[in-house]
C-alpha cells in the first residue's frame, strides 16, 4: 500500500472506528476524496473483514445510505492496566468490545519479576480460553508512571522502583507473533478511554486521576498530549508549601500530602488500618470525620494545582477519576471551591467539573483504544489488514462465563 494509499486508508478506518462519519456521504464529506476513491479504499477494508455493513441509515429521510462499522467479533486485541495495587487484564475484539477479563492484586515494588511473567502467562490463557489463539492483532498497556514517547520505555516511574527503562512491548509481543505492543501512562490512558467514550463532542478536556498518587492529563483537539518527555500532567511532583518527603525521593511533593498513600498514613497515625485509597474514600462516604477531613485536604489541594492548567488551557471539562474520587461529592465539592477561588474566573465559571465514568475498567478500556490507534496508524496498516481473520469468539463461550 503506497504511502498516500495508506494515509487516506488510516484516516477512513479512524472515522468508521470513532463513529465521527459511517456512510459514504459523509466520509467523502471529511476525506474530500472522489467517489472513485472513496470506494477503493472501502472495498479495500470490507475485503480485509475488519469493516462490514451495519444496515441502512434513513435517518435523514432521503434514500436510505449503507452504514460502516468495525465488524464485532473481529480480531482480538489485549488491553493490560497495571495498576498501583491492581493488575486488569481483558482481551477485546477490534470494535472493543470485552471478551474476557482478569485481575489480581500485585506488588509493583517487587519489580517487573513480579508482575510480567503472571501478566503474560494469563494473557495466553485468556486468548486460548475464548478461542481467539492466531488472532491477536496487538496490545495495549498502561502504567502508573510517565513513558517516553518514542521509545515506549517507562522513565524513572515513583511508584514502582526497579522499573525505570524496562521495555514492557519487547516483554509481550514474543508471545504474540510480534505484534505491535502500545505502552502510556495510565492518566493518559483514562483520559484517552473518557474521551472517546463519553467526551467526544468536547474539543478540550483535562482528566485528573486521584489515587494513590495524583496526576492528570489534557485532550486538546481530540489528542491526549503527553508532552516531549512523555510527562505531562505530572502534577503530583510538583512542590508545594505543605508539602512532606515524597516516595519518589524528593520533598515538598503534591502526593506526598494529597495522594492516596499520604493521607493512609495519616490514618494509621490516628489508629486506623485502611490498606487502599478505595477503603479511605467508603470510610468517608459512611461519615468518618478525620476521613472527610483528609479527603477535602486532597482535594482542596489538587484542585489549586489544577488552577494554573485550567487558566493555561481553558478545557471545557475536568473529569475526575481514581479512588478518592470515589468519594463523590466529598472530593469534588471542595475541589471545585479551590479551582473557582484560585483560577480566572473567565476559564472556571463555565467550566464542568465532572466523575468519570468508566470506572474500574478505565486502564483496559483506555489500553485497547491506544492499541488500536497504534495498528490503524498509517505505518501498521498493512500488517492490520494481513493479519485481520474472520475467526471470532463463539458467542456463547463468552456469555456464559462472563455475564
Amino acid at each position: 500500500m503506497g504511502n498516500v494509499r495508506e494515509a487516506e486508508t488510516s484516516e477512513l478506518l479512524g472515522l468508521i472506528r470513532r463513529g465521527e462519519a459511517t456512510t459514504r456521504p459523509e466520509l467523502q464529506d471529511r476525506l474530500q476524496l472522489s467517489r472513485v476513491t472513496l470506494g477503493k479504499r472501502l472495498d479495500a477494508l470490507l475485503r480485509s473483514g475488519l469493516v462490514d455493513e451495519a444496515g441502512q441509515d434513513a435517518s435523514t429521510g432521503g434514500r436510505p445510505r449503507t452504514v460502516f462499522r468495525i465488524r464485532p467479533g473481529c480480531g482480538a486485541l489485549l488491553a493490560v492496566d497495571i495498576g498501583s495495587a491492581r493488575t486488569r487484564l481483558a482481551v477485546t475484539d477490534f470494535a472493543g468490545t470485552i471478551l474476557v477479563r482478569d485481575d489480581r492484586l500485585l506488588d509493583l515494588s517487587g519489580g517487573p519479576g513480579a508482575v510480567l511473567p503472571w501478566v503474560r502467562r494469563r494473557l495466553q490463557a485468556m486468548v486460548k480460553q475464548i478461542g481467539a489463539t492466531g488472532s491477536v492483532l496487538g496490545a495495549g498497556v498502561c502504567v502508573p508512571g510517565a513513558v517516553d514517547p518514542l521509545s515506549g520505555r517507562l522513565v524513572h516511574p515513583a511508584l514502582m522502583p526497579g522499573w525505570h527503562g524496562v521495555d514492557i512491548a519487547a516483554e509481550l509481543t514474543g508471545d504474540f507473533d510480534g505484534v505491535p505492543v502500545a505502552v502510556g501512562s495510565d492518566v493518559q490512558v483514562t483520559a484517552l478511554g473518557e474521551y472517546r467514550m463519553r467526551w467526544s463532542s468536547s474539543d478540550d478536556i483535562v482528566l485528573v486521576k486521584a489515587g494513590e498518587g495524583i496526576a492528570a492529563a489534557a485532550v486538546i483537539n481530540g489528542v491526549v498530549r503527553t508532552g516531549a518527555t512523555g510527562a505531562a500532567g505530572e502534577i503530583g511532583h510538583m512542590r508545594i508549601p505543605e508539602g512532606r518527603q515524597c516516595r519518589c525521593g524528593r520533598f515538598g511533593c503534591l502526593e506526598s500530602v494529597a495522594g492516596g498513600w499520604a493521607l493512609r498514613e495519616r490514618l494509621s497515625a490516628a489508629g486506623w488500618t485502611v490498606d487502599s485509597s478505595e477503603e479511605l474514600s467508603g470510610l468517608a462516604l459512611r461519615g468518618d470525620s478525620l476521613s472527610i477531613e483528609l479527603l477535602e485536604l486532597s482535594a482542596r489541594l489538587v484542585g489549586r494545582a489544577l488552577a494554573p492548567v485550567v487558566a493555561v488551557l481553558n478545557p471545557s471539562a475536568v473529569v475526575v477519576a481514581g479512588a478518592l474520587a470515589d468519594g463523590g461529592a466529598v472530593f469534588l465539592d471542595p475541589l471545585r471551591a479551590a479551582l473557582d477561588a484560585v483560577g480566572p474566573q473567565e476559564a472556571t465559571r463555565p467550566l464542568v467539573i465532572a466523575s468519570a465514568q468508566l470506572g474500574a475498567d478505565a486502564g483496559v478500556v483506555g489500553a485497547a483504544l491506544l492499541a488500536q490507534d497504534l495498528l490503524t496508524a498509517p505505518a501498521h496498516l498493512d500488517m492490520l489488514l494481513s493479519r485481520v481473520t474472520s475467526r471470532r469468539p463463539a458467542p456463547d463461550s463468552f456469555v456464559k462465563l462472563f455475564t
